[in-house]
């Protein structure tokens, strides 16, 4: 039981360094409070216990809750609006493909392209002639 006290006071101030290190990285730096940023991370990592110990005490934001971000500043409540739909969107841009539009009398590039090839199909079918 005596051996037990040592290792599991090791690994609980091993588990505050490292939970030190990952917060004063992911605080935002307007909410440190009494140094810089850096210097709170330089402190923390090469002075480990004082200096997390430091960090919890004088440097992490007074409201600093633990969150998915954990700047101390609470998120706005959330509303959800309607996903953005834009013109292509609505019915009336859908244009029915079985329906003949009016070309007024310009021709669209396919029937062009299928103009030209039915002449030069038909001009491969005729015959040569040879006049040598």
């Amino acid at each position: 039981m005596a051996g037990f006290a040592p290792g599991f006071v090791g690994l609980a101030l091993i588990a505050l360094w490292i939970w030190a290190v990952f917060d004063v990285i992911t605080t935002d730096r307007a909410m440190v409070r009494n140094l810089d940023k850096s210097l709170w991370l330089f402190l923390v990592i090469f002075v480990p216990m004082l200096g997390a110990i430091g960090w919890l005490a004088v440097g992490r934001p007074v409201k600093a809750r633990v969150s998915s971000s954990s700047t101390g500043v609470q998120d706005p409540p959330r509303t959800y609006a309607p996903e953005p739909r834009g013109p292509e969107d609505s019915e009336s841009w859908i244009v029915d493909t079985t329906k003949s539009v009016p070309n007024d009398g310009f021709e669209t590039t396919a029937a062009r392209e299928r103009r030209l090839l039915a002449a030069l199909e038909a001009d491969l079918a005729k015959p040569k002639l040879d006049d040598d």
